[in-house]
């Protein structure tokens, strides 16, 4: 699988269905995503792959957030690195200053309940989505990570 069909299949199409049965979870699948389309998008280091550690000068991260404030700005303001995909990394949890809703809640995205910022899960996966988007509209080089080899899968039942 190279790594925008895994883009389409598994961050678009298999990440809706978690965000309809489980979206809990599907908030540190998203900021773990954002992370992924971030490598994406680091094209200004020939030798830069997907397996390679942040350093200084790339961020991947960073470089997915930019997808995202280009879809909202208002991501800007909320440092989901550190309240989202830090929080879930190290505990699971979301850090302090954001909180975690759905629509059928009644709670609207980025709004403010007691200092924290809502986030509505169906809302950043529609700008997560976007951003996927923006990614798999990219144009890439010929001999660019994004059109190798990313990923096998088999499936772990079959007998060898």
């Amino acid at each position: 699988m190279k790594p925008k069909e895994f883009i389409k299949n598994v961050l678009i199409g298999e990440m809706k269905d978690i965000v309809n049965k489980h979206p809990y979870l599907a908030f540190a699948l998203i900021a773990i995503g954002i992370e992924f389309l971030g490598k994406c998008m680091i094209i200004e280091c020939d030798h830069w792959d997907f397996m390679r550690k942040e350093s200084e000068k790339y961020k991947p991260f960073d470089k997915g957030m930019e997808l995202m404030i280009k879809i909202d700005n208002r991501y800007f303001f909320v440092n989901l690195k550190d309240q989202l995909r830090n929080g879930f990394v190290h505990t699971l949890l979301p850090k302090s200053e954001v909180a975690l809703s759905e629509v059928k809640s009644g709670d609207r995205h980025f709004d403010q309940k007691s200092y924290k910022t809502i986030l509505v899960i169906e809302i950043l996966y529609r700008d997560f989505v976007r951003a996927c988007h923006m990614v798999l509209d990219y144009p890439f080089k010929e001999n660019d990570k994004m059109n190798g080899d990313f990923l096998t899968i088999s499936n772990p039942y079959e007998t060898r």
